[in-house]
């Protein structure tokens, strides 16, 4: 139970290491890092007994909108709209796990922290402020880089959303 965590700590930080930089490609790559995070603690939950079971079932309720904040992120990415819109629609797709995901008692965290330190990296990325890029407020704006994609872009993360969202209803039956 213990292994798991230092395995999820491994996994994001060589996700996340390449990158410092913040361009288009860093965008789509935090928000695959989220997701592949969110599939290893979804692995975690489907192995009996890996994770006990009143700590499995709050994470399972904290995550459970997540599929379907992947997915629509996948799909405002490749939107038309500004990015000042997209970042603002992005954060409120995520708002509710975000918050169940702090609430979780500690005991659950250790398994869910990675999930949300992969989050929060990614809405760095498309949001960054002056605390996340280390320069002043009026330079912030320049460090936003283009959220341009097309639906062939976002296309993995989609089916990977679907996929997670049938493993998780899974776990519920």
């Amino acid at each position: 139970m213990n292994t798991l965590k230092p395995f999820l700590s491994i996994l994001l930080a060589c996700l996340l290491l390449p990158l410092g930089g913040c361009s288009q490609g860093d965008i789509l790559k935090t928000l695959e890092a989220s997701v592949a995070a969110t599939e290893v603690l979804v692995t975690a939950l489907e192995v009996a007994g890996k994770i006990p079971a009143p700590i499995a079932t709050v994470i399972e309720n904290a995550i459970a909108t997540l599929p379907d904040a992947y997915t629509q992120t996948a799909a405002e990415l490749a939107s038309t709209d500004s990015n000042a819109v997209k970042a603002l629609k992005i954060a409120g797709y995520f708002a509710n796990a975000t918050v169940a995901l702090k609430a979780l008692p500690p005991e659950a965290q250790m398994y869910a922290s990675l999930v949300l330190d992969a989050i929060n990296a990614f809405l760095a990325k498309i949001n960054p402020t002056p605390a996340t890029t280390g320069v002043a407020t009026a330079n912030v704006a320049k460090k936003i880089p283009a959220m341009k994609f097309s639906a062939k872009d976002v296309a993995p993360i989609t089916s990977r959303a679907k996929s997670l969202k049938d493993r998780l209803a899974a776990l519920k039956k």
